[in-house]
């Protein structure tokens, strides 16, 4: 599809510079004219980084370009909008769904100008007193999932399971496929599995974490739709019991890292919580901390680095347990050597391939449990995290997308800090 519309906008195709024209809301031929070349490097871009992608062939692809999954999103956006094909009544060069539908073409005109928009402002405060929800019950229950906002059968799947079980609390750790755009985060929040009867979010027990596929959009729909549906102040926020806390942050916003210029007041915030409240901490984020898989590794240095960063700031300790997701895979990562109780819960719906590590690639994260079960056509089936907290300790469930106990077996957590007073 791409190289169709490659193909199209080097032969200055009339349809093509209409829409071009039309998106750039102009009808200057030196403005469109540039704006034709602008798009065809962004395609050849586009190209390259399909091409150096082994996952791109592979059955729901999501992109983490954000050209890319822009253009996933219209092509997905496309499809849903057009007839079922009666191609028995179709010329043979024009067909619905076919390769020369002129409609796909035209996605990667729509996805050029819907990238170059730009970003949503940070949202955040650094006083340690916003976004805290105190939670005085000393037993409730917490659903986490992560990187399962798609429409597809297994992220159905979870949000059924996830209803059956009603928890207090529900989490998603971040990623709304394609492209966080505003059809797509609707789309969640219909599928949300904590609502009213009237099918509305319950607003102050329903929580999102801000994605990179939400950032393909410039989280603009994540913080205008997600967190205003959830009554969420910012991309950040923190559950607070008597002797825990839990610290929702964005890792997204500046492309997997916690320390930035442009989240000082996540940064701050975070620093001065850990420092002023001794409850047993769990970080909640998106992009991963650590690895068993070398780019990924390679990819979670800068996280890394904030971690050594916030520990010195904070104390050696401040970390007791993180759920992460953002690899489609679920790992229980080795606390002797994480220092913390490190857990990959990233297989929220996207289909991916069953696992069968044995050990990590050199240099990376070892890890003493993922999940081997599979399901439908062979994929890797889905997950989620069941947390039921109950005064000093937590048991961690992993849950597949069937209802059944996940092949990562149940575990206790347990702080040791003396009991907190709540406000």
């Amino acid at each position: 599809m791409l190289d169709i519309t490659l193909a199209k906008l080097k032969a200055r195709d009339p349809a093509m510079m209409q829409e071009i024209s039309d998106r750039a809301a102009t009808i200057d031929p030196a403005i469109i004219e540039n704006y034709r070349k602008q798009v065809i490097s962004q395609i050849e871009h586009a190209k390259d980084h399909l091409a150096a992608d082994p996952k791109a062939t592979i059955e729901q692809y999501a992109s983490r370009d954000p050209f890319v999954g822009l253009v996933q999103t219209n092509i997905s956006h496309v499809a849903q909008t057009l007839n079922p094909p009666a191609l028995a009544n179709l010329a043979s060069d024009w067909q619905q769904y076919g390769a020369a539908d002129p409609r796909w073409a035209l996605c990667p005109i729509i996805s050029f100008f819907s990238w170059r928009e730009p970003r949503h402002p940070f949202v955040g405060s650094s006083d340690a007193n916003s976004y805290v929800h105190v939670e005085p019950r000393a037993k409730f229950t917490v659903a986490l999932m992560a990187d399962w906002g798609s429409a597809n059968a297994s992220a159905r799947d979870i949000a059924q399971r996830i209803q059956e079980r009603q928890p207090d609390y529900v989490i998603h750790l971040g990623d709304i496929y394609y492209a966080g755009t505003k059809a797509e985060c609707e789309g969640v929040l219909r599928m949300w599995p904590l609502c009213d009867a009237d099918g509305t979010p319950i607003k102050d027990r329903s929580f999102a974490l801000n994605g990179n596929h939400e950032m393909f959009s410039g989280a603009r729909n994540y913080f205008d739709t997600i967190l205003s549906a959830f009554n969420q102040g910012a991309s950040y926020f923190k559950l607070k019991t008597e002797y825990w806390q839990l610290l929702g942050l964005d890792t997204a916003y500046t492309g997997g890292s916690l320390s930035h210029p442009e989240t000082q007041a996540q940064w701050d915030w975070l620093v001065a919580n850990l420092k002023g409240d001794p409850r047993t901490a769990i970080f909640l984020t998106h992009h991963q901390p650590i690895s068993a898989h070398s780019q990924e590794t390679q990819d979670s240095q800068p996280l890394r680095d904030d971690v050594a960063k916030l520990l010195n700031q904070t104390r050696a300790d401040a970390i007791y347990g993180w759920f992460f997701g953002h690899e489609h895979r679920a790992v229980v990562y080795d606390d002797s050597v994480t220092g913390y109780k490190g857990r990959l819960i990233g297989n929220g719906a996207i289909p991916h391939d069953p696992q069968h590590e044995v050990r990590p690639d050199d240099g990376c994260t070892p890890f003493t449990c993922v999940n081997t079960g599979t399901w439908g056509s062979g994929n890797a089936i889905s997950s989620f995290v069941m947390l039921t907290v109950d005064g000093p300790s937590i048991t961690v469930e992993y849950i597949d997308q069937n209802g059944n106990p996940s092949s990562i077996p149940t575990e206790v957590w347990e702080t040791t800090i003396e009991k907190q007073p709540l406000p």
